[in-house]
């Protein structure tokens, strides 16, 4: 009699450990989902246009303001269906988009960053900085194509892009294992180590390729995982997210005025190097997963998030449809 009992409570046994994990599994989940709270980052927050393209899958990267009547901000992504990289131009309440070509093919490349410099909008893409004349975007019909105007390659894989009027900033994205930076550009002073690389350019836009030089004047090193860059007279802001983790929002000390802390190699030239570590860190703010490129402007730091991108947006705690600021004092 006993032993035909155990089959029976091996499945009691059995069914009750299913049945705790189904419960933590429940719990974690709702935890997850509804436990995501954010004070600090939304206190003083304000939503501004709405972003385009997601229902056609847009994955946002990359958002600037421009000088326009109609538009106030451009944003490049790429699309999770592999077709031609897209351009917006975005007003209060419109929108529309470009795509670009280059030697009369589609360019279908990973779209990062763009920022808008005399009379140009400039595109991460790869290892590569497009511009673009604003006035033909602005010109053409919603969808159209546009001709990539010139380019220069900085060497390494553009993520993000930032211009403040003088200077423009190009960086590189690392995470371990899927997006891996050279060697030499991890950097660990007193047990912090820093994995990417940005390059400080002079800006001309008469220029080709926008630049003074295709040597950058100076080499920031920085974090795992940056998304976005802004370089303003304060202070610089880092956006740094991957995936469903909440995002962070680093604000340092704008230390590029003062005495490098060495030097880095740049097609065989030695760069002064200027490292963002905990020395010059000014605060820390937690914001909602996937924050992608900010910029700096009258005092506000706007944001794109990539949340509501098709690729992700049922598993992410938060969803962001509209572009966000916030004034610099709440970072």
């Amino acid at each position: 009699m006993g032993k035909s009992r155990k089959p029976y409570k091996r499945r009691i046994v059995g069914l009750s450990v299913l049945l705790a994990f189904l419960l933590a599994l429940a719990t974690f989940l709702i935890f997850w989902f509804f436990g995501a709270r954010y004070p600090e980052f939304y206190a003083d927050l304000r939503e501004e246009a709405a972003i385009p393209g997601l229902k056609e899958g847009i994955a946002p990267q990359g958002l600037c303001p421009v000088e326009s009547e109609e538009y106030e901000f451009a944003m490049s992504g790429y699309m999770v269906d592999g077709s031609a990289s897209r351009v917006y131009l975005i007003g209060e309440n419109k929108s529309k988009f470009v795509t670009l070509k280059e030697g009369g093919e589609d360019v279908k490349t990973h779209f990062g960053g763009i920022t808008a410099h005399g009379g140009y909008l400039i595109v991460a893409s790869g290892t590569e900085l497009l511009r673009v004349e604003l006035s033909a975007a602005l010109g053409a019909e919603d969808g159209a194509a546009v001709t990539v105007y010139d380019k220069f390659s900085t060497g390494i894989q553009n993520a993000f892009c930032y211009c403040d009027g003088e200077k423009l900033y190009a960086g590189e994205f690392y995470r371990a294992g899927n997006y891996e930076t050279p060697k030499d550009h991890r950097i660990t002073v007193d047990g912090e180590t820093n994995y990417a690389f940005v390059y400080e350019y002079a800006a001309d836009a008469s220029k080709e390729g926008g630049v003074v030089s295709r040597i950058p004047e100076k080499v920031i090193s920085v974090r795992a995982q940056v998304q976005g860059i802004a370089v303003y007279d304060g202070g610089i802001v880092l956006s740094t997210s991957y995936g469903l983790p909440d995002s962070r929002i680093f604000t340092y000390e704008n230390i590029l005025d003062g005495a490098p802390s060495g030097t880095a190699t740049v097609s065989g030239k030695e760069v002064p190097l200027y490292r963002l570590d905990r020395t010059n860190l000014k605060s820390t703010l937690t914001a909602p997963c996937m924050s992608e490129e900010l910029f700096v402007k009258d005092g506000r730091v706007y944001i794109l998030f990539e949340s509501l991108c098709k690729k992700y947006k049922y598993f992410v705690r938060t969803q962001i449809d509209r572009i966000l600021s916030l004034p610099l004092k709440a970072l």
